[in-house]
């Protein structure tokens, strides 16, 4: 019995401080999303992130080795996040209209309904902050929806254009109405948001289908 239990409590502390870990983490990139969001990626110190998180300004240090690698983390994770949304439900079986108006939808309701990590991700986008790094990420995390719309152009199912031609007609209009939700309070019905798909997928389907 006494080797027993030394045996498990290595095991059990062992699990509660990854526990401990994660949690502190997850404080901080949670602080950052907010203040980032609300400040803007200058105006946002470390001091301040941990402030917020309720943590000692060096614990930051123990889990990220600068503000550069926490702002890239937070925003891979938040990339992670919407491409996981987005293929919610995803079904490689059904019709090719079928499968990209759920990517569309899931796609608009996930920024409409987390409009900190939208906001964001577009302050990332537009700042030039990492903007090398933030650009290899996306394209690595985007990998399904580029296979998708590689497969469309291949089975003549939507128009035979440049890849980012068709990612910007898609994806431009899903940005302009979450603006549109989060920072101007307007109401956008379900009515509207598929009415908007169904736009977006007229101006890339193939004449012919």
């Amino acid at each position: 019995m006494y080797f027993y239990r030394m045996n498990i409590h290595p095991v059990i502390n062992t699990l509660s401080f990854d526990y401990e870990r994660n949690d502190k983490r997850t404080a901080i990139l949670n602080s950052t999303l907010f203040l980032v969001s609300t400040y803007g990626f200058h105006g946002t110190s470390m001091a301040m992130i941990a402030e917020n998180a309720g943590i000692g300004a060096g614990t930051i240090y123990r889990y990220f080795k600068n503000k550069d690698e926490l702002i890239y983390s937070l925003i891979q994770d938040i990339q992670q996040r919407v491409i996981t949304a987005m293929l919610d439900g995803y079904d490689e079986k059904e019709p090719y209209r079928a499968r990209f108006e759920r990517l569309w939808l899931n796609m608009t309701r996930y920024y409409m309904s987390h409009p900190a990590e939208f906001q964001y991700a577009e302050q990332h986008r537009h700042s030039g902050y990492m903007q090398h790094l933030a650009r290899v990420s996306s394209v690595r995390i985007l990998n399904p929806v580029l296979r998708f719309f590689i497969e469309g152009k291949k089975k003549c199912l939507i128009k035979d254009l440049p890849l980012y031609t068709i990612i910007a007609i898609s994806r431009g209009p899903i940005i302009e109405m979450a603006k549109l939700h989060i920072d101007h309070n307007q109401k956008l019905t379900e009515e509207k948001i598929q009415q908007a798909c169904y736009a977006c997928w007229d101006a890339l389907r193939h004449n012919e289908e």
